[in-house]
């Protein structure tokens, strides 16, 4: 499949996606679910050398990733700053989500999948409970816990596809992705779950938000995460050689390391 015909595929998934989930009475109180275009092209990727239709393979991704949102919905779900009937809409919406999947699963009728995917959102949901308690938790511990929470159900489909190569570089993708949008969202001042843990892992006696912190210290968290970014980066390119990837998605991982090349030079100048 060439660049061309994936970015075809993926528009065509994601406009099955938009479908799927639009509830128009829902829509007018809550965001619109983020459909991940990376996400979808490591989904893809996993399925291309397979003996599969077009069909088998745009509902494996499109239920895929309805768990995804559906999960990312209920995320969002905030007990202090949202009106009462947004968390409330909110919360039926993941349900929402959540039903639309276990539908187009029943459709594939891949019982293995189901048993596959059931267990992933298992895990996440456990790893999220960790993530929130933050309880005799090193910063190593909550990386990796957030890592988990991000990559597990992409990498339970792409291990059950038979790739375990490209599992990891998914997983690690995903991990490199979800860093560098925590890092741009305290750039812009907005509120950061990353950042706010780090706070209080690692400056405990600041009863400061990340936000309140000094110049100084916000600079200091944002240093502590490049480690990870370095290692993650190094985990990308080894098992990066090992694959014969899409162009498309060859392309994305190019731009992705080039940018946080100049991030890494930006921040040691600075």
């Amino acid at each position: 499949m060439d660049l061309q015909e994936r970015m075809q595929q993926i528009a065509l998934i994601k406009e099955t996606i938009k479908q799927k989930i639009s509830q128009n009475y829902l829509m007018q109180f809550i965001d619109e679910p983020y459909i991940d275009e990376d996400r979808m092209n490591i989904l893809i990727e996993s399925l291309s050398s397979l003996k599969l239709t077009k069909g088998n393979i745009n509902k494996y991704v499109t239920t895929t990733m309805l768990i995804q949102i559906a999960l990312d919905t209920h995320d969002k779900v905030n007990n202090t700053s949202e009106l009462l009937k947004k968390r409330q809409l909110t919360v039926l919406a993941g349900d929402y989500y959540s039903g639309l999947y276990y539908k187009i699963l029943a459709e594939v009728e891949n019982v293995p999948l189901i048993r596959t995917l059931a267990e992933g959102i298992k895990i996440v949901n456990e790893h999220k409970v960790a993530i929130y308690r933050l309880e005799d938790c090193t910063v190593e511990q909550y990386m990796d816990t957030l890592k988990k929470v991000e990559s597990t159900i992409i990498s339970k489909f792409i291990n059950f596809f038979g790739s375990k190569e490209l599992s990891i570089l998914g997983e690690e993708l995903l991990f490199l992705i979800t860093i560098s949008n925590e890092i741009e969202k305290v750039k812009k001042e907005k509120h950061s779950t990353l950042f706010e843990a780090l706070t209080k892992l690692l400056l405990p006696t600041n009863l400061n938000t990340f936000q309140q912190l000094s110049s100084e210290n916000k600079y200091y968290l944002i240093e502590k995460c490049q480690p990870f970014i370095d290692q993650t980066i190094e985990k990308i390119v080894m098992v990066k050689e090992k694959l014969n990837l899409n162009q498309l998605l060859d392309q994305r991982i190019h731009f992705l390391l080039k940018q946080h090349s100049r991030e890494k030079l930006f921040l040691e100048e600075g």
